[in-house]
């Protein structure tokens, strides 16, 4: 694992390595999430759709649906 520095801004902003950019394809506009890690570490990554996550569980795809459905009446 390689490491980067980079310095916060005075608008608080940080400059991501552009390596890192390149790696993850993190153009401007892009979004990315930023996580507290329980041992009181930052992590930051790539926002990434559902469809690009790999689940090794299986799913009911009516149980799915419903679910879905639930969240679009929740918005």
């Amino acid at each position: 694992m390689q490491e980067y520095k980079t310095r916060i801004s005075t608008k608080g902003q940080i400059v991501i390595p552009k390596e890192i950019r390149g790696k993850y394809m993190l153009g401007v506009g892009k979004t990315i999430v930023i996580f507290e890690d329980a041992d009181g570490g930052i992590r930051i990554m790539p926002k990434m759709k559902l469809c690009n996550i790999k689940i090794n569980i299986a799913l009911d795809p009516k149980e799915v649906e419903k679910e879905i459905e639930k969240m679009r009446e929740e918005k």
